[in-house]
């Protein structure tokens, strides 16, 4: 682990210097998380001895381990094995606040579903391109699927398997800044398309839907087995558009909300 003092930015020795000592103090200790190999849940070293080790005074500890709760990364937890526990963020951490900012700014589902529907196919567009798609890609996709089929008489269970196969696409496109970009808007989305079904009347039949829905997941997994690019994305891309008409439908003018904790 790293022992730099703040004030030397890398280096090891001599007091913290700067025009906020905290927040240099939060830098290193950032660093310290982030590129220090430390895992969710790791503990930090206790304050007592992150005060010497740093050589500041409790006040600018405080403070700094302030700014890292802000941001999510620490969080101070009680009791005889407690201490500074990490947290790493993620993709969910990144949608709520990526829902804040949309919710904030009135910014329409609509506007959220054309950002989707224009990135999800290009990420199953990639995974038919990857190389290695017959062992990493096709299986892990057939599995999803035949889980999905599973559900169709649960229309909640089967949207929720449907939208694990969307994300599988996502997941396995080879390109961690999509996975994470697509993941974080999917998220949001799939919170409203959850909230959509939570609201469907009883009795409502979307058996040919349902059905039709199916037939276009087992051609993408075959056209991602073929390595298609160009078809892949065009039919991902009506796929996505079919999929998102009734959500829509269902709640025109509607603006993207934030996650709720039960989310």
């Amino acid at each position: 682990m790293s022992t730099a003092t703040p004030g030397s930015a890398r280096s090891t020795g001599g007091r913290v210097r700067g025009l906020s000592v905290a927040e240099e103090l939060a830098n290193v200790l950032r660093d310290r998380i982030l590129d220090g190999g430390m895992r969710d849940g790791d503990l930090l070293p206790k304050q007592s001895e992150l005060l010497v080790e740093y050589q500041v005074g409790q006040t600018t500890l405080r403070q700094a381990i302030r700014i890292l709760e802000t941001e999510g990364l620490v969080s101070v937890r009680r009791g005889n094995t407690g201490g500074l526990a990490v947290q790493l963020p993620s993709e969910v951490d990144a949608a709520r606040t990526f829902g804040l900012v949309l919710r904030s700014r009135r910014v329409p589902l609509e506007d959220l579903a054309a950002a989707v529907r224009n990135l999800e196919p290009a990420c199953a567009g990639m995974c038919a391109a990857r190389e290695d798609r017959a062992v990493e890609v096709v299986p892990r996709l057939r599995e999803l699927h035949a889980r999905s089929v599973e559900l169709t008489d649960d229309l909640p269970a089967f949207v929720r398997a449907c939208r694990d196969f969307h994300e599988g696409l996502v997941e396995l496109c080879g390109n961690t800044t999509m996975q994470l970009l697509l993941g974080t808007a999917e998220t949001l989305w799939s919170a409203h398309e959850h909230h959509w079904v939570d609201e469907v009347p009883e009795g409502s039949d979307f058996t040919e839907r349902i059905r039709a829905g199916l037939d276009v997941h087992r051609e993408l997994v075959d056209l991602i087995a073929a390595g298609d690019v160009d078809g892949t994305h065009g039919l991902a891309r009506r796929h996505v558009e079919f999929a998102q008409s009734h959500p829509l439908e269902a709640r025109p003018g509607h603006a993207v909300g934030s996650l709720t904790a039960h989310d």
